[in-house]
């Protein structure tokens, strides 16, 4: 179930906006339950699950690419920068394409 974001299965290292971050949104960065390192997008401005939108995989090995996931940890492609990924998801949550 990679991608999916549980309040208390997750470490959240960072919480905030930056310039990558789409409007009315938040980022975070942390690991999951296993360990791996994600940047998660909410809705709004709590890291919360009821707001989670989607995750990027940050890579963690040379020649890995970030892959992107929607809210129910459906696959939403691999990604060529964080910007694309987090607007990427914005845009299939607000088409109802969460998963």
């Amino acid at each position: 179930m990679p991608a999916r974001f549980i309040t208390t299965h997750c470490r959240i290292n960072w919480h905030g906006v930056d310039d990558d971050t789409p409007p009315g949104h938040s980022i975070a960065t942390g690991t999951d339950a296993f360990g791996v390192p994600y940047l998660w997008l909410f809705r709004g401005d709590q890291p919360v699950d009821d707001a989670f939108i989607g995750s990027v995989s940050i890579p963690v090995a040379p020649g890995q690419s970030p892959i992107a996931y929607g809210a129910g940890g459906g696959f939403a492609g691999t990604v060529s920068d964080f910007k694309t990924a987090l607007a990427k998801l914005v845009d299939r949550a607000a088409r109802g394409g969460g998963g």
